[in-house]
């Protein structure tokens, strides 16, 4: 497969939620560059990257935005998720108020502002670390099933789960006749501040075609 022969049929913003702290860099960069460290910098502000992915023949463009989940920046992260095609929200195991903070404030918010029909899934994190987990997954389950989200226990040191995760994304996409329609075009705020990575890929399943991608600093 060339890269010529691939036609973009879906340009789909993720915008993933959640305290500071509780592994949301972490996963993006798993998904994206199938790579862990343990030398994150907190993230300020907001960043986004671009995985492109084949399902059922139509290439799906996640563009995965990454915010911060200090308080302060709460009102910035809010100008994402209000036209987001999918939200992720990510709790740690190990801290039942991160846990805490998806119910009472990440996902009221999220139902409130974000498109009617947006995408919400709910992400344990951080499930190499059961030896100290304070949450108990089976409550979160339950709070996910009640509700009607997605739901994946993720490592991202492990490399567990996360792609299971936007398996499941993707085919809930293709199964909405119109969710194209609910996905804004991208009006990403410019800046001189553009980082720049190696790569971002196109994958099959069976072929990968690497193109060239960045992260953009925005806000």
């Amino acid at each position: 497969m060339s890269k010529k022969s691939l036609k973009l049929e879906m340009d789909i913003k993720v915008v993933l939620l959640g305290e500071s702290g509780v592994g949301k860099s972490s996963l993006i960069l798993r998904y994206t560059k199938n790579i862990f460290t343990h030398n994150h910098v907190s993230t300020i502000l907001c960043t986004f990257t671009t995985k492109k992915v084949m399902f059922n023949e139509k290439l799906l463009s996640f563009n995965l935005w990454d915010t911060a989940g200090q308080e302060k920046f709460r009102s910035i992260a809010q100008m994402h998720y209000k036209d987001a095609g999918v939200v992720i929200l990510v709790f740690d195991i190990t801290r039942q108020d991160s846990f805490e903070s998806i119910k009472n404030y990440w996902y009221p918010q999220v139902k409130e502002k974000a498109p009617q029909n947006a995408i919400i899934a709910l992400i344990a994190s951080k499930c190499d670390l059961k030896s100290k987990i304070e949450v108990d997954l089976e409550e979160v389950k339950s709070y996910a099933e009640d509700i009607g989200l997605i739901f994946k226990e993720t490592s991202s040191l492990n490399n567990s789960g996360i792609n299971e995760l936007f398996e499941e994304i993707g085919k809930k996409i293709l199964s909405y006749e119109n969710f194209q329609d609910i996905i804004n075009e991208r009006h990403y705020s410019q800046t001189s501040n553009i980082v720049k990575i190696e790569s971002s890929e196109f994958s099959d399943g069976s072929n990968t075609i690497k193109d060239d991608g960045n992260i953009n600093k925005c806000c």
